[in-house]
C-alpha cells in the first residue's frame, strides 16, 4: 500500500459533494489538494475551512473547455507543482426523456461528464508519466455499467467513462508507465445531484463518505475498480445483463422500479 504523504492531488468539482470529501480525506493523507470548481463562491469557502488540515487552493475553471484545462495545468504546476494524483469527479445530469432534452443540455452533460476526463488527462498526465508512481481517478457511475430510463445522455458519458478508462489503464501497462488508473462507479449518493430519486428495491442511497474512503484506499493499493455497493455494481449487474435476454432484462428494471426512479429527480445546476 503506498503512502500519500507529499503528493499533489488535483480534484475537480470540489467544491461539494464527494469532491469535498475527496479533498478532506487526501489533505488528512498528507497531500497538497489542488481544489478545482466553477463555482467560484462555494469552492473559496470549502477552501477556507479545509486550509487548516493542510495545504490546499482554490481554481476556478470551467473543465469542459479544454483551453481553460489547459491553462488550469500551467497555472497548477507553477503555483503548486507537478499534480500526481488527478481525480476526475466533476458530473452534471439532467433528467427527461431523450427526444425532449434541448440540445444545449444534451452538450453541457457530454462536455462536462466526458470531454473534461480527455481534457484534464491530456493536460496533467504528459507531466505524471515522468514521476516514479502517479495515479488517475475517473468518476464513473452504476448507470455506467446498467443504463436507465430519462437519463440517457448521463448513461452514455458514463459508459463511456468506464471504457475510456479502462483502456487507459491497459494503455498505461502497454507502454511501461507507472501510473494506476481507477474507474469509481457508484450507486445514486446522497449529494444533491440526484435529489428526488426514488429509491430501487433492494438498494439504499449511499452516504458521500461510503464512496469516498473505498476512492482513497483504491488509490493507495492501485484498485481499478471501485463499485459501490460491490457486489450488485461489480458482479449482479454484469451477470443478470449476461444471463437475461434484454427483454427479461427490461421487464426485471421495471419491476424493481428502476424506470420510474427517476421521474421525481430534479437536479441542481451545475452541481457537482
Amino acid at each position: 500500500m503506498k503512502s500519500l504523504k507529499g503528493q499533489l492531488a488535483l480534484v475537480t468539482g470540489a467544491a461539494m459533494g464527494m469532491g469535498r470529501s475527496l479533498s478532506e480525506l487526501l489533505l488528512d493523507e498528507g497531500c497538497e489538494v489542488a481544489m478545482v470548481d466553477i463555482n467560484e463562491k462555494e469552492l473559496t469557502k470549502v477552501v477556507r475551512q479545509l486550509q487548516t488540515k493542510g495545504n490546499c487552493r482554490a481554481y476556478i475553471c470551467d473543465v469542459s473547455k479544454r483551453d481553460a484545462v489547459y491553462k488550469l495545468q500551467k497555472k497548477v504546476k507553477k503555483e503548486m507543482g507537478d499534480v500526481t494524483v488527478l481525480v476526475n469527479n466533476a458530473g452534471v445530469v439532467r433528467v427527461g426523456d431523450f427526444l425532449h432534452l434541448d440540445d444545449k443540455s444534451i452538450e453541457w452533460i457530454v462536455n462536462v461528464n466526458l470531454m473534461s476526463i480527455f481534457w484534464m488527462c491530456k493536460a496533467f498526465m504528459p507531466d505524471m508519466i515522468h514521476k516514479p508512481w502517479a495515479h488517475v481517478v475517473n468518476f464513473a457511475s452504476a448507470a455506467g455499467m446498467l443504463a436507465l430510463p430519462d437519463i440517457s445522455i448521463y448513461c452514455a458519458t458514463k459508459f463511456a467513462v468506464v471504457g475510456f478508462s479502462d483502456a487507459l489503464r491497459q494503455e498505461m501497462k502497454k507502454y511501461k508507465y507507472n501510473v494506476g488508473v481507477t474507474m469509481v462507479c457508484p450507486y445514486t449518493v446522497a449529494t444533491g445531484m440526484f435529489a428526488g430519486f426514488k429509491e430501487v428495491a433492494g438498494t439504499k442511497i449511499l452516504k458521500t463518505e461510503e464512496v469516498t474512503t473505498r476512492v482513497v484506499k483504491a488509490i493507495k493499493k492501485n484498485k481499478p475498480l471501485v463499485a459501490v455497493p460491490n457486489f450488485q455494481v461489480n458482479f449482479l449487474t454484469p451477470l443478470t445483463r449476461l444471463i437475461l435476454p434484454v427483454h427479461a432484462m427490461d421487464f426485471v428494471n421495471k419491476m424493481v422500479g428502476m424506470w420510474t426512479a427517476n421521474e421525481q429527480t430534479h437536479e441542481r445546476k451545475y452541481k457537482i
